[in-house]
């Protein structure tokens, strides 16, 4: 107001325009608060990332050691700083060139000592030496696979060389198994090898370790989880005295005890420190526990033999007549290896192309990216999550708080026109009407603006929440096929980066371009009432304008689509080298894995870098044209001064001003906004997965009861494919197992063992045929009232980020005394009394501060626990020595005498005394009957597998 307070147009809205441009400048306040918090947060967790420990790259010495390749002198390690030393006072010596095993129960510290060697641990006392210059190979006990071909996986980082590689592949025995898949070695194996079996990862890994031609090879019970016959081939050919890596020095962690009498020296670990040590002479000489168990184990080595020559009394001749295995000549065991391999491994699949050489078989398949604009269908989707009347009504806010704000500037010029009284004051009360009146629209507005805010939240809370609890539900219920062809960083991408979109970008974006598209009709609205003449200059430029809106959302739509896509190898990637830290480092490989990853993050960053480019592109173009808008109002208001009052022209002119931030704010939030749905896109099509069969039949679950009630099981001609266009795994099973009946599975690896354990749970579907338990077809149940009432303990352990009774009792069904008993049939009672949390343990991501075998003991008592009439086991105890495994068949025997147990296994020994076994090969049944009548026929498959594991 002026000295007479009187509201003059030229200060009213002079003052108005520069109040609004200073309402778009502290608008940004609460934005820079909230990236500014952000950004310390980002900062203190990539700072808290960067200081913590890291390696000591002190512990391991690496300096010429007389005569040794390796050497601990007096070393205590610990797993993180402060804490305990796990190992103690360990002390060891390994001579260039020798084999030296390392054997010791459960979570004894077998593994630990590699991690020492590695320097992986902390040293608290002694030293860790290693020949200088020396290059390290490290085959870990659960292999590690790259998502790549089975070449690159054994190539590793070294160039092709055909001789040595043909040759790794046949002492490794990968040929058999090249041949069954559809590219052979150059087929892509998929995530964390999921196209592959346990023993074939294994036998990969050993290949990958051969083929570096290290000097020094740090072996984590390699043989573990391969059949029998085929770990007595690669010990014989790879590990062993005559092996390939005979002149390499080589230390061993092993449970398998009958490979003792090759190696130069044993030492004996138990609870972290090293309590025997020699030759294999020696100590049986000491009498000591090494002597104990070897005596032990070749005790039942020949109660095996005397029971199977009790009854098979041809058996005995045979025996003396057939070589020892581990004694034959190299050309009597390959002959031997190819004749089990010809009737083991038959075609799987389809022939191998005379020019597979140049074909990549891919499983896993390329991400989806959408072209075009955005369906409507998505942003209905979006709008539904938040629910219809939340986004109504919060448009219906917005819209009366944009009213209540052009009510007010139109007060506003009807207050600045008042005329004064004679004497040159103004109208008290017409003053504070218009104060009174002015306030009220302003406060009406601002009421209007939070109201909106808050139902948006709420809106885009219940939206985000929906679709991230329909995707994981979508997620979780995929078939095991989407699991085998989707890498796991691409299904992080879409809970990651997809939904912090939905989370935060799409609200923000969502309320900006709703204000801006409202604003700008507004402000259209009040410049063509005052001057109409203004919308011959506007057409035109709005014309262009949607010009510059199309072409720009046409590109960065896309560059955002790029974006979203080439960050999930960043992601996947990032997994798979932080899974495989152990071996790359072993190998010395960490420059050619960072190299990828900065490969894959520049890809990401070149997408990123344009998109935010094409932004400039626009933003230098709407304010070109914002300029020329504002041009034209005042040329209009200029040439129309006659015609229209100072209050008029003023408030059109404040609003020429405003509509060209609106406009610019409405193309690139429109933008954005269709941009940000490109994550609703990408989320909606995962919502969209197909399924698998239902979780729940009402009407069987009211019907089953407790069934099953006795836990037979049939398959009748079942054929099963993991996935459409590829050869079957199961071709045509049949088989009747009874109820109570014990039955062992066995064959070579990829003869199709675990796939029939997938089958009986439904994991896979079957193409044709039934599976019958207690009469019923599991094909017509849902797959909660199947899965429930079976029981399966994995090949690969899982264990929960989390307590330990967490894992034992994930519903929190059981009582501890419940928990208590089942730890100490699982034999887990000694480890978990010596933790000071007891049931409270946390298990660490993965169980890594457990043993593989403890976590196999885990799922053992989970087992138990749960405790149905029928229990899988799936090489549930190929990482536990043998005493504990002859505990837990003890278990399993006692606990489940009254279930049907079907077992898949590697070592042979575990199912001698079953009901019945089953002979698999080539995704059939070939033999069928029981242990002693199969090992009667010298020409049956279980005899050469029994023969080949050293048995016979």
């Amino acid at each position: 107001m002026d000295e007479n307070n009187k509201l003059d147009p030229s200060i009213a809205f002079v003052s108005l325009t520069l109040f609004n441009r200073l309402r778009s400048v502290t608008s940004m306040i609460p934005i820079i608060f909230t990236q500014v918090i952000q950004s310390r947060i980002s900062f203190k967790r990539l700072a808290d990332f960067l200081l913590c420990e890291e390696i000591q790259s002190n512990v391991v010495g690496n300096e010429t050691v007389k005569g040794n390749a390796v050497e601990i002198d007096d070393g205590s390690f610990s797993w993180t700083n402060g804490e305990p030393p796990f190992l103690r006072d360990v002390t060891l010596s390994v001579p260039r060139g020798s084999l030296v095993a390392v054997v010791g129960s459960v979570g004894a510290g077998k593994s630990a000592i590699f991690s020492a060697i590695l320097g992986e641990m902390h040293a608290t006392g002694g030293a860790v030496r290693v020949m200088k210059g020396a290059r390290l190979a490290y085959v870990p006990q659960q292999a590690w696979i790259q998502n790549a071909t089975v070449r690159q996986n054994v190539l590793f980082v070294r160039q092709m060389e055909r001789t040595k590689y043909d040759d790794v592949l046949d002492r490794c025995c990968l040929k058999a198994d090249l041949k069954v898949l559809p590219g052979g070695d150059l087929t892509e194996i998929g995530e964390k090898g999921v196209n592959l079996s346990g023993g074939q990862k294994q036998r990969i890994s050993i290949a990958r370790a051969l083929y570096q031609d290290a000097d020094i090879y740090l072996l984590d019970d390699p043989l573990s989880a391969v059949d029998s016959h085929v770990g007595t081939h690669i010990f014989k050919h790879v590990l062993g005295p005559q092996g390939a890596l005979r002149h390499k020095t080589r230390i061993l962690a092993t449970h398998d005890l009958s490979v003792l009498q090759e190696v130069d020296a044993i030492y004996l670990i138990a609870d972290g420190k090293i309590t025997e040590t020699g030759t294999y002479k020696e100590l049986l000489e000491n009498k000591g526990e090494v002597a104990r168990l070897i005596e032990e184990y070749s005790k039942n080595q020949m109660d095996s033999d005397s029971e199977e020559a009790g009854e098979i009394s041809s058996l005995s001749s045979s025996k003396a007549e057939s070589p020892d295995p581990m004694k034959m000549s190299t050309e009597e065991l390959k002959a031997q290896m190819k004749k089990i391999g010809h009737r083991l491994s038959r075609t799987l699949s389809r022939a191998i192309s005379e020019d597979r050489e140049s074909k990549k078989v891919q499983f896993i398949e390329e991400e989806k990216m959408e072209t075009g604009s955005v369906k409507a269908g998505i942003f209905l989707a979006y709008f539904r999550k938040a629910t219809l009347c939340l986004t109504i009504l919060t448009l219906l806010s917005l819209i009366a708080c944009q009213s209540f704000g052009i009510g007010s500037n139109v007060w506003l010029s009807f207050w600045s026109s008042d005329e004064l009284l004679p004497d040159g004051s103004q109208d008290t009360q017409l003053r504070n009407l218009r104060i009174g009146v002015y306030a009220a629209l302003g406060l009406s507005g601002s009421l209007f603006r939070l109201i909106a805010a808050l139902v948006l939240a709420v809106a885009s809370t219940r939206a985000s929440i929906r679709f991230h609890r329909d995707m994981l539900w979508s997620v979780l219920r995929s078939p095991m096929s989407f699991f085998d062809t989707t890498p796991l960083g691409r299904i992080i991408n879409r809970f990651g980066k997809d939904i912090n979109m939905v989370d935060i970008n799409i609200p923000d974006n969502l309320n900006s371009t709703l204000t801006a598209i409202i604003s700008c009709i507004g402000s259209f609205v009040v410049i063509s009432i005052n001057l109409p003449i203004f919308l011959l200059a506007v057409l035109p430029l709005g014309i262009l304008y949607g010009f510059l809106q199309a072409l720009y959302m046409a590109t960065s739509r896309q560059l955002r689509r790029l974006q979203s896509t080439t960050l999930s190898p960043v992601l996947s990637f990032f997994s798979e080298t932080a899974q495989g830290s152990s071996t790359i480092k072993a190998f010395g490989a960490q420059f050619h894995f960072t190299e990828k990853q900065d490969k894959f993050i520049e890809d990401n960053y070149r997408v990123f870098f344009n998109y935010t480019l094409v932004n400039r592109w626009l933003a230098i173009r709407l304010q070109l044209l914002g300029a020329v808008v504002v041009f034209f109002a005042a040329v209009l208001s200029v040439s129309e001064r006659g015609v229209f009052t100072a209050a008029i022209v003023g408030l059109t002119l404040s609003y020429a001003l405003t509509i060209t931030d609106n406009l610019t704010q409405m193309v690139r939030n429109l933008t954005q906004l269709e941009n940000c749905m490109v994550s609703v896109e990408r989320i909606d099509e995962y919502c969209e997965l197909p399924s698998e069969a239902s979780w729940k039949t009402e009407s069987c679950s009211l019907s089953l009861g407790d069934w099953p009630r006795q836990g037979s099981v049939s398959f009748r001609d079942y054929k099963m494919r993991y996935r459409p266009g590829t050869e079957f795994v199961l071709k045509g099973v049949d088989a009747e197992i009874a109820a109570g009946q014990k039955v062992g599975v066995v064959g070579r690896t990829g003869a199709g063992k675990s796939s029939l354990a997938l089958a009986l749970f439904r994991i896979v579907e079957p193409d044709s045929g039934r599976i019958l338990i207690d009469g019923i077809d599991i094909g017509i149940l849902g797959l909660h009232d199947l899965r429930s009432r079976i029981t399966i303990i994995p090949q690969d352990p899982i264990v929960f980020s989390g307590t330990l009774r967490l894992n034992l009792d994930p519903l929190q069904q059981h009582t501890d005394e419940e928990l208590w008993t089942a730890i100490e049939h699982a034999h887990l009672k000694t480890f978990v009394k010596t933790l000071e949390e007891g049931l409270q343990y946390q298990v660490s991501e993965g169980g890594e501060n457990l043993s593989v075998g403890q976590r196999q003991q885990i799922c053992l008592a989970r087992a138990l626990l749960k405790k149905t009439k029928i229990l899988v086991l799936d090489e549930a105890t190929a990482a536990v020595d043998l005493e504990t495994d002859k505990l837990i068949q003890n278990t399993i025997r006692n606990e489940f005498w009254d279930c049907t147990v079907i077992t898949i296994a590697h070592r042979l020994h575990t199912v001698l005394d079953y009901d019945r076994i089953l002979v698999m090969a080539d995704g059939r049944i070939v033999e069928d009957g029981e242990p002693d009548t199969l090992l009667q026929k010298q020409d049956s498959l279980f005899y050469q597998l029994g023969r080949s594991a050293g048995l016979l």
